[in-house]
Parts: structure tokens; C-alpha cells; sequence
């Protein structure tokens, strides 16, 4: 049935209906907690000739501002989206997982994720720290991510065990896994997000059994799960993130090869304000640097 559904035509009703055939309390979801000292990253890209100069900037952006559907929002709805630490990011290995502030660049950079584009980007990454207890909502992440960390595995681990406890709702059960994989799947428009970005909606501010949480958990598309994000609801952000610094970075990209580099990093807030301060770079980064700015231009 949900296959079925014209994401064009934008019918919220129709999805609710679908929506409504199972009884709130019969979703099968999980819970996943992040505690107090959990690290969160932001970021964004750069305005031409402009730097972020204010906390305000790099937080929740107003709703006003939001006019599509994203993976974990509807128009006119802001969330708070960030990138999370997952548990094992500092593994090594053949291919070790990528640091939080790279999987942020592949959610948020289209110029990065584009293996034929070339040039110098630039953007903002921003820290914020988990202070108050964060309850999120977290699908088993069916959709087979090739670089799945340690997180998304555990909770597919931990869904396969709660499920086979229980005699869960069947019509509950499939809807879940198919928001599961719609979760996951790689869309080149954001009309695409229709479905999962209502079935969110509905999830955190409708039904009776989840509407009571902060927010969603879902793997990082673009990262193959090697990474994952949070979606939280804005008063969530305000009441239990804080901002804790800012830096200013260049992605040197030509084609498929990049080096992403720190040029300045905040060094004091004043109520919104930030300062900012030139980040030192050894010889060896200046070296790197030039070898990848070099016939490179800036895009903004």
C-alpha cells in the first residue's frame, strides 16, 4: 500500500490513514539514549565571503526558513540536526570509520559528494555537548549500510532480540521496517523524503506512544552508516545541547581526492557572539594545503 503512494502529490491524509490502521501503543520502535558529555557536531556551509559570527547561526534554523522535506522534517518544521560520535569511530583498520565533522560534510556539502566538481569550500563546523539525558527513537535499520559502525549494528542486534520477546501488532510491524529502509535509502530529491519525513512527523508529535520523545536516531546515508545523526525537536536543542565551539575550515577538493583543514577555530562568546581566532598550521599542513589549493579556486 505504501508503495503505492505518489510522493508528488504531497496527500499527507492518505499516509495518515495508512497511518491510523495500527493503534498507537502497537508501533514496535526502540528507545536509544544519549547521556550528558555525548559530543554532537554540526555544520554548515559558509555564505560567499562571510563567517558564522553568531551561535544563533549555527544552531536550529527558524522554521520560516525550512520550505522542503528532509529525511527527518516537513516543510515549515525545523529540527535540530547533528552528527553523533558513534562508539567505535576511532577504530582502526583497512578503512577506518571517518571522524564525525567528515560524515557532517557528506550530509551536508552536495560540492563534496560530487566526484567531478573541483574547487575550495568553505564551512563551519560547530561542537555542541549533550547536558541533559537525550531519549530518541531509533527504527532497526534494515537497509543494508556497507559501513554500518558499531551503534547501528548494536541496534539491530537489540531489535531482533526485542522482537522475537514479543507478539508484536503484524501491520505495526511491516509499516516500521518499511519506514526502516525508506530511512536508509540514498534519494537525489527532497520530494523523495515525502514519506519517512511524515512518518517522523507523526512518530515525534502525533502518537500517543513516542510523540512524548526528543527525537529521532538514524544512520548516516551518505557515510553508509559508517556514521549516524539525531534529529532533535528545537525546545530539545535549547533545553539540553550546548554550543561549545565553532571552526572555520576549507575543503580543497579535486574531483574524488580532498583534504578538509581547520583555518580558524572561536576562541570566546559573548551572549550570541563568537570570536574567532586563526588556527597554527605545521609545516606539514601548510605543505598539504598548498599541495591541494594549488589551480584551485574558491566557490564561496
Amino acid at each position: 500500500m505504501l508503495d503505492n503512494i505518489d510522493v508528488k502529490k504531497q496527500d499527507t491524509d492518505e499516509l495518515y490513514d495508512i497511518f491510523r490502521q495500527v493503534p498507537d501503543y502497537d508501533y514496535p520502535v526502540l528507545r536509544f539514549y544519549l547521556y550528558p558529555g555525548t559530543v554532537l557536531i554540526r555544520q554548515r556551509i559558509n555564505l560567499p565571503g562571510a563567517e558564522f559570527s553568531k551561535i544563533s547561526d549555527l544552531g536550529c534554523p527558524p522554521a520560516f526558513c525550512i520550505h522542503s522535506y528532509e529525511r527527518a522534517n516537513v516543510p515549515y518544521q525545523a529540527m535540530f540536526y547533528a552528527c553523533s560520535f558513534p562508539g567505535d569511530y576511532k577504530a582502526e583498520g583497512a578503512d577506518p570509520p571517518p571522524p564525525p565533522r567528515v560524515v557532517a560534510l557528506m550530509e551536508t556539502s552536495s560540492f563534496y559528494r560530487d566526484k567531478l566538481a573541483s574547487g575550495i569550500e568553505r564551512c563551519t563546523v560547530s561542537r555542541w555537548d549533550v547536558v541533559k539525558d537525550l531519549e530518541l527513537v531509533a527504527m532497526p535499520f534494515l537497509y543494508d549500510y556497507s559501513r554500518a559502525c558499531k551503534d547501528i549494528l548494536d541496534i539491530k542486534d537489540s531489535w531482533n532480540r526485542e522482537i522475537a520477546k514479543y507478539d508484536v501488532n503484524q501491520e505495526g510491524l511491516e509499516l516500521v521496517e518499511y519506514m526502516a529502509k525508506e530511512i536508509g535509502k540514498p534519494f537525489s530529491s527532497n520530494i523523495e523524503y515525502f514519506k519517512i519525513a511524515i512518518f517522523i512527523n507523526y512518530l515525534l508529535n502525533v502518537n500517543e506512544k513516542t510523540k512524548n520523545v526528543d527525537g529521532i536516531i538514524y544512520p548516516s546515508v551518505p557515510a553508509a552508516g559508517a556514521g549516524f545523526n539525531v534529529a532533535l525537536k528545537p525546545i530539545i536543542a535549547k533545553e539540553k545541547v550546548q554550543f561549545k565551539g565553532a571552526s572555520l575550515c576549507h575543503l580543497l577538493k579535486k574531483k574524488e581526492q580532498s583534504y578538509l583543514t581547520v583555518l580558524n577555530h572561536s576562541i570566546s562568546i559573548s551572549g550570541d557572539c563568537i570570536t574567532y581566532s586563526p588556527q597554527s598550521l605545521d609545516t606539514k599542513e601548510v605543505a598539504l594545503y598548498r599541495k591541494y589549493a594549488d589551480g584551485l579556486s574558491f566557490r564561496n
